[in-house]
């Protein structure tokens, strides 16, 4: 994946695997860690992990309160529907992962090119100086 020693944070948090059914994409990320078939799942997911750990942090609310109703004659409470904060944040979020891994790939065909042109460069000079007269 990358050439240095170093790992971002959003290699660690985003994987993809090749499998014989096609790829697997692996997202952990504040002590969340699951499985997905279908990468637009994966980054929903991550930036769910990413935008809940901040909300959690902050003290806010992700969903609206508990409702009462009524299962089988029994009272319960059903959880609310997520906040208009949470789901723009979560918006945010996925969109700037996007534009993240976007740029990684345009980095990664970049550097490609650059090493082909380098390998070419280095084997002619070096053919030169093999055929340099003493």
């Amino acid at each position: 994946m990358n050439t240095t020693n170093t790992t971002s944070a959003i290699e660690i948090a985003f994987r993809q695997y090749e499998t014989p059914a096609g790829p697997l994409y692996v997202v952990m990320r504040n002590g969340g860690k699951r499985r997905f078939l279908s990468r637009s799942a994966a980054l929903n997911n991550l930036a769910h992990y990413m935008v809940s750990a901040v909300f959690r942090k902050l003290g806010l609310p992700t969903n609206e309160p508990y409702a009462p109703v009524f299962h089988n004659g029994t009272l319960a409470e059903r959880v609310g529907e997520h906040t208009s904060d949470y789901l723009y944040a979560h918006q945010r979020c996925v969109r700037r992962l996007r534009r993240i891994l976007a740029r990684k790939r345009e980095q990664q065909r970049w550097l490609s090119k650059w090493e082909s042109i380098h390998n070419r460069f280095v084997k002619e000079r070096d053919e030169l100086q093999a055929n340099k007269p003493f």
